[in-house]
């Protein structure tokens, strides 16, 4: 009796309505999402219905009324995106507030002025827009069925058998990856820029530069996998384990670089980037730049303001957030060895030079139009290269700071996950040569240097480093270079890569 009048319940549809979108996006996508994700959204926009409807309540004074107006809001907010997009495809220019959204705010009023001299006591549309509501979050909820197929069954384990420090005083070791940071040669071919000036001032102090280095996969979601794991996929190609982003996921917040060096009584010091699973490690003993409101860090979130009425204006607030995540991450890496008892591997994979274009060469304020991929291609080479030298100049700033209050000679690998963003209508060869030509330096202290050779890739770069400093006995691997962008899934859900070694040529 009392679940069938909380279902005849005025209140109960706003509140779904408030929902749903959240529970859709996390259905769809759950290859890239965890349930602890679901918290923070549903949380403010349950309260924000809740706290809407006590208002629209007083002002209406009829309870069925102030919900049906509610969930008319809730509607028209949520939908203006999808709209929006709709129409564009359309080749209909209603953008943002210039058109559009004196549109809805016109049918809101309409629908609000209809509510208020109609007579009905709206009981029976309460029944139906709640069984309609509880239908969507229905279907969307067998998308959840599956779920549990999304843990990983590729063996993970470390390989610590024999590792331990060489020397005396463990040296720290800081691993940064600037994402989209392309190569020297890349550089100058597809923007005619020389980045010289940057890899030189690196050499004077210390730091190996690897030229013509390329990443072993053209992406973040293939090659930062690779690389934490130090091996290739292609041993998980055709693998039911590897079809979709969560196993890769899985493979970057439980990977084996971390596990070794926590097996050898390192602390583990998550950088917190804003992005998928390198935002916060379980395995990590600390994680710096982390917080529980940030927009930037709730991937639901952002795909829902992107698509709803606040679109024209919380790219603004969201690049606001974005630009303190990374000073955050810059100032945050050197704290890492403060007061710390034990040896530290710091990890901190840092959202630039890749878009969106937020920092100008000396930091000054870029203001993106948008955050979509798509809209890179507006000033795409400008805006790319001036968020590259202030990356430069951060970058210089950190390793000073690390060396200056390094009291042992630390290590420090600094690389990308792939280059930059591939221009339209590029060829198939540029393609990937600019998307896998990379940043790759080191600085490797009491005669490191001499473990490096010519060509060797990021696969190896930690099996070199754990032989050399951790009396390890991994073997070289072969450096190849595979190709799985744009389409890196066939029909079948399956990865495929193509082995590109040698078309790799600038």
């Amino acid at each position: 009796m009392r679940s069938i009048q909380l279902f005849q319940s005025s209140i109960l549809h706003p509140l779904l309505f408030a929902f749903f979108p959240i529970l859709f996006v996390f259905s769809y996508n759950t290859s890239f999402l965890s349930f602890d994700e679901l918290f923070f959204p549903s949380l403010l926009f349950l309260v924000l219905a809740a706290a809407s409807w006590l208002i629209l309540k007083i002002a209406f004074k009829n309870t069925h009324k102030s919900s049906a107006a509610l969930s008319i809001s809730i509607i028209l907010f949520f939908s203006y995106g999808h709209i929006q997009n709709s129409l564009l495809d359309y080749g209909l220019e209603l953008y943002g507030n210039k058109i559009l959204l004196p549109i809805f705010l016109v049918i809101l009023v309409l629908c609000v002025i209809a509510l208020i001299r109609t007579t009905s006591n709206f009981k029976n549309f309460t029944k139906i827009i709640n069984l309609v509501v509880l239908t969507m979050i229905f279907l969307s909820l067998l998308n959840l069925v599956n779920l549990d197929n999304y843990t990983t069954n590729i063996d993970l384990e470390p390989d610590t058998t024999n590792l331990y420090p060489v020397h005396d005083t463990p040296p720290n070791v800081f691993h940064i990856i600037l994402d989209g940071y392309s190569g020297y040669g890349s550089l100058k071919k597809f923007y005619g820029f020389d980045n010289s000036e940057f890899l030189n001032e690196l050499e004077e102090r210390g730091f190996n530069v690897i030229t013509d280095s390329k990443s072993n996969y053209g992406g973040t979601y293939t090659s930062l996998p690779s690389l934490l794991n130090m091996k290739y996929l292609d041993d998980y190609e055709k693998n039911e384990d590897f079809d979709n982003h969560r196993k890769q996921y899985d493979m970057i917040a439980d990977n084996i670089l971390m596990k070794n060096f926590k097996a050898m009584d390192y602390d583990i010091i998550g950088i917190h980037s804003g992005w998928g699973t390198t935002r916060d490690f379980k395995i990590a003993d600390k994680t710096y730049c982390g917080t529980f409101s940030s927009i930037d860090d709730s991937q639901i979130l952002i795909s829902i303001l992107n698509n709803s009425a606040l679109k024209p204006f919380y790219v603004k607030l969201l690049v606001d957030d974005r630009r303190t995540k990374i000073l955050c991450q810059f100032d945050s890496i050197p704290k890492a060895i403060e007061n710390n008892k034990n040896p530290v591997f710091v990890f901190a994979h840092i959202l630039i030079p890749h878009h969106p274009f937020l920092f100008g060469p000396n930091g000054e304020a870029l203001n993106p139009k948008s955050l979509e991929f798509g809209d890179i291609y507006q000033n795409r080479d400008y805006d790319y290269i001036k968020q590259l030298q202030f990356a430069n100049k951060k970058t210089l700033e950190l390793v000073d700071n690390i060396l200056t209050n390094s009291k042992t000679p630390p290590i420090i690998v600094i690389q990308s996950d792939h280059g930059s963003d591939q221009p339209e209508n590029a060829s198939l060869e540029d393609t990937m040569n600019e998307a896998m030509h990379n940043l790759n330096v080191y600085y490797l202290p009491y005669g490191g240097e001499s473990i490096l050779y010519d060509g060797f890739s990021q696969v190896n770069s930690f099996r070199l480093i754990f032989n050399y400093y951790f009396n390890g006995e991994y073997e070289i691997l072969e450096d190849k270079y595979y190709w799985n962008i744009p389409n890196p899934f066939e029909a079948d859900g399956y990865p495929e890569f193509i082995d590109v070694t040698n078309k790799l040529k600038l």
